[in-house]
């Protein structure tokens, strides 16, 4: 029988008290188990930083020699090349715009382009630049009024010619005119604000958009207009019907385009295709 020893609790707080016992070699040896359990303390939290950090490096690992994947199936040549030919692009773009009579777009640059010291770990920047670049371009080639407004057959472009009335003298005609039936739809040629809907003189119904760059867009002659003054406009929106309003001999468009408050010839904007270099 494993002797014991009696171990006397004593609340200081109170006169009672309760025994317990308690084996003897626990009380002479307690030194030594004190030592063993601060030891087996200590071994496991060794054990388990080292399970730990062992688990932490292999997906560390795991995630580095990804990366390092990804990274050699990455062409870096390509992806200059690539940037280089945005580049380009954008270039063309705005000589095309200055042929066409517009300022060129303040776009912003990487400080000297994609040069030589390019390197993968750039490319997000890259391509969150040329990115809103894009958008950008986008958003202002959208307000430019490319394009025609109606589908149909020019009858009378921009410039002198006989009077249609009187087929006598000559006069100047400031637009593009086409031809169509009362009601067919007229759209935008570009987003923009509507600064003039209504009557207005020898164009009649009438509706005046105002673009970025200091461009308007005339479209005159309407049966009606489907929009109102300071109205925001996108591009091909049904803007009126077309008719025989104001000073006319028949159903037409008359469409013109107006920069800095001087008439233009609306070929340069609704024929796309260029009579010489313009880069």
């Amino acid at each position: 029988m494993k002797h014991k020893t009696s171990v006397l609790i004593v609340n200081s707080k109170e006169k009672s008290g309760f025994v317990r016992q308690v084996p003897t070699h626990i009380i002479v040896n307690w030194r030594k188990y004190a030592v063993f359990l601060t030891m087996l303390i200590i071994a496991f939290f060794l054990v388990s930083g080292f399970l730990i950090y062992q688990n932490t490096s292999r997906s560390y690992q795991e995630k580095l020699d990804r990366a390092n994947y990804v990274r050699s199936q990455i062409d870096l040549n390509k992806a200059l090349t690539t940037f280089t030919a945005i580049d380009s692009g954008i270039y063309r773009i705005n000589s095309y715009l200055q042929y066409k009579g517009l300022n060129k777009l303040e776009l912003d640059n990487m400080g000297g382009g994609a040069g030589a010291d390019f390197d993968i770990v750039y490319i997000n920047e890259f391509a969150d630049f040329y990115q809103n670049q894009i958008l950008e371009l986008e958003n202002t080639l959208n307000s430019v009024p490319l394009g025609i407004p109606f589908n149909g057959k020019i009858t009378s472009g921009y410039g002198y010619r006989r009077n249609p009335f009187s087929g006598r003298n000559m006069e100047f005609h400031a637009g593009t005119d086409f031809k169509g039936m009362a009601g067919d739809s007229i759209k935008t040629t570009g987003s923009g604000v509507v600064v003039f809907a209504g009557y207005k003189g020898g164009y009649g119904k009438c509706v005046i958009i105002e673009h970025k760059n200091n461009l308007q867009t005339l479209y005159g002659h309407l049966l009606q207009t489907n929009v109102e003054k300071g109205e925001h406009v996108n591009s091909g929106q049904l803007i009126g019907l077309m008719g025989n309003s104001g000073r006319s001999t028949g159903t037409h468009l008359h469409y013109e385009i107006i920069v800095n408050g001087k008439n233009i010839n609306p070929e340069k904007f609704t024929n796309l295709e260029e009579e010489e270099d313009y880069g």
